[in-house]
Formats: structure tokens, sequence, C-alpha cells
């Protein structure tokens, strides 16, 4: 039936009428999908095979979690599948009808590419538990992805901040936080610096100038430091010619203690970067996770950050330093994110805590101290495991 109406669509109908008609072809494929997707899928089959789905040549948050989730069940002994979707389109039919065998399905997808990946791998096909890894930055994911939650049978969430943004969806919410790896930041040899006390701040421009906030951190050193030439702040960024307005803004507010590199560097030189500076500034509008932060962490490099979104699950006054906020309507010039609120942290406050790390020369190593140890404890391969579902657990530990 599906092959007859494609045939009629595509010989039958003229191509300006198949153009009018697209959308409602394209809500009929979703829909269809949809159907095919809550159908009945074994979902008590922990027996099988454990998959791990996701984008996994891509170069964007969501593929790194799947890469990481994947890399954490085999330093732990655990076998897995590792599924590239890279190529998920919705379709009325999926690219193989070959039968599999029923297993945990994990989805390292957000809500819209979930449904071109069962499309694409056949819903009938993906037989078993389905855990989707979902990430959100704004205090309320959209309706749709909340709906759309009844595809899977437990929506894993990376932070507190997430969860609670996903509250509502019709399946159980599950924080499940990244996995770290500290050997690979254990051998990092910091860069070349200049003496004097450095800050640092990364983002990419494809992630939104406006939630990242480099202008609240330019405003925050200047306000700490003026024209003190013994301090210096580099904003490490990418992708700027995605969004040449912003970029040039950022220019024009960087005085001469304040360095802007806009280029795509080998993450080990990142690494280096950070773990040459004397604080990592992040003073984000919102954070789903906050890996980057993580990442400093690791390398022993102490870290200022917006207070209340993903990264103060791992991260307090301990072992760093968390900048309170309050909430504004959200503005983004890129057009990334719209509606709803997100932080405005207090610049006055990081500008204290930027002079107090320069002024108290022990304080920095002892955050850096407490915070490689908070990460190495909270989020370890072996951390990781026991936040996973227990029937999960058990199944994945047979396959040790």
């Amino acid at each position: 039936m599906m092959g007859l109406a494609r045939q009629i669509w595509r010989g039958l109908l003229p191509e300006p009428l198949r153009r009018l008609a697209q959308p409602l072809a394209n809500r009929m494929l979703e829909a269809h999908v949809r159907r095919q997707a809550r159908r009945p899928h074994q979902a008590d089959r922990l027996d099988g095979p454990i998959r791990v789905v996701g984008y996994l040549s891509g170069s964007h948050g969501i593929a790194a979690s799947a890469r990481l989730a994947i890399r954490a069940f085999e330093s732990l002994g655990i076998d897995v599948e590792a599924i590239d979707v890279a190529e998920a389109r919705l379709a009325w039919a999926g690219r193989d009808h070959s039968p599999l065998a029923p297993g945990p399905w994990i989805f390292h997808l957000n809500a819209p590419e979930l449904l071109a990946a069962l499309a694409y791998l056949g819903p009938d096909r993906v037989q078993g538990p389905r855990y989707g890894y979902w990430a959100w930055e704004l205090p309320r994911a959209p309706d749709a992805w909340l709906k759309d939650a009844t595809l899977i049978d437990e929506v894993w969430a990376p932070s507190s901040y997430t969860a609670q943004a996903l509250d509502g969806a019709s399946a159980p919410l599950r924080v499940v936080p990244h996995p770290l790896f500290m050997e690979d930041y254990a051998g990092t040899i910091p860069a070349h610096r200049e003496p004097g006390f450095l800050a640092v701040s990364l983002f990419d421009f494809r992630s939104s100038m406006a939630r990242k906030n480099p202008e609240g951190t330019i405003a925050a050193f200047n306000l700490a430091f003026g024209s003190d030439s013994s301090a210096r702040l580099i904003i490490k960024t990418q992708n700027g010619e995605h969004a040449p307005e912003a970029l040039s803004r950022l220019r024009n507010l960087a005085g001469d203690n304040v360095e802007i590199v806009d280029e795509v560097w080998p993450y080990d030189r990142v690494k280096a970067l950070i773990a040459s500076a004397d604080v990592l500034v992040s003073l984000h509008r919102a954070e789903g996770f906050g890996l980057t932060l993580a990442e400093a962490m690791a390398l022993g490099t102490a870290v200022i950050a917006t207070e209340g979104s993903g990264n103060q699950d791992f991260m307090d006054n301990d072992c760093a330093r968390l900048i309170p906020a309050s909430q504004i309507p959200v503005e983004d010039p890129q057009g990334i994110y719209q509606g709803q609120t997100w932080a405005d942290p207090e610049i006055t406050v990081a500008a204290d805590a930027l002079r107090s790390l320069r002024d108290d020369p022990d304080l920095g190593p002892r955050l850096a101290i407490a915070a490689r140890n908070r990460v190495a404890a909270q989020l370890s391969p072996e951390a990781w495991f026991r936040t996973l579902p227990q029937g999960l657990q058990q199944a994945a530990r047979q396959r040790a």
C-alpha cells in the first residue's frame, strides 16, 4: 500500500502540486512513524545486545555524549554495538528489513532526531527497551519533545537542571551525567604563557554567543583588572564565520589585555590552553551539563561559573566559584534560542572572584585539587554506570 502511495505521489502528481502538498505529506509521514514506534516492542528484553545509537561522526555535544557512553561501557569491559545514524532521514520504510535480536537501545539523539532514526532503522526492528538521552539548555523543553517521550521507555538527562526542564515528559526521567576519563587529562602539558595572571574562556559560535555570554566575561575581567597588563584574558572561540556580526561585536569589546582567538584547534591544544590558565571563566546564561567546565576541573584549573544550571550537579563553592544570577528574558541575536528566560550572572561578584584568585595564590590550587577529586569521584565511568537502570546494569554485567 505504501509503495503504491509513493508511486502515485511521484508519478502522477505534477511537481507544483507536490510542493504545495509537501507539508501535509510530511505531517502524515511523521504520524505514520509515530504510530509504528508506539507499538509494543518487548520493552522487558534486556538479554540481547546493548546498542548505542547516535551521530557518532559528528562534532556537536550530543554526538560526543554517544562516544563517551560507548567508551564508558568498553572501559568497564562491556560489549556494545555502536550504530551511526548520521544519514537518518524520515521515510515511510526503514533502510533494512532484516530482523534484529531484541535488546537495550540507547539513543543519544534529541526528540526530533529520534523520530528520523527510528524511521531509518525501522521501528519494528528496534525491539527491546529504548532509552533516549536528551540535551536541552533552557528551563522548559518543547511540548513536542515531552509528547514524543512515548516513543521510548525512559528519558535520560545529563543533569538535574535538564531533567527539570523535561518534567512532564510522557516517560520516566533519569539523570545520567557524562562520564569523564581522568587519564585523558593527567599528562597534559600546559601551553607556554607570559608571566602574570591568565584567565581563559571558550565557546563555539554555533552554540550561541548570547548563551555563552563572553561579553559578561569581558565585563567582569575589565571591572576586576581594568587595563592592568599583568592580567590577561584569552577568549578562545571557533566558527565565527557563522556569526560575523557577533564576532565583530566581541572584538570591539576587547581591550589591550583581552585576546579573541577564533580558530579551530586540535583538542590537545585546547586542553593545553586550559591547563596553562589560572582560571577558566564561564559566565554562561544556561548549560545543559557544562562539559568544558568538568574538563577544566579534571585538568586542575580553577573555575568561575554561573550558578544554577547543569554544572551545579558537579560543582559548588568548595571546588569552584559559583556566581549568583537572576533570570531575564532570552535575547539571542543569532536566533538559536527564543522565548523563556535564562541567567544573568552578577558581574560584580564575578569580578570579586577573579581578584580573589589573583590576590590569594593558594586559592586556585586549593580549588583545583578539590575539583579534580570531585570529578574523579562523581563523573568516573564507574559512577556513570551506577546511574543506569538496575536492570540494564545487571544485563551489562553479564556481558563483561
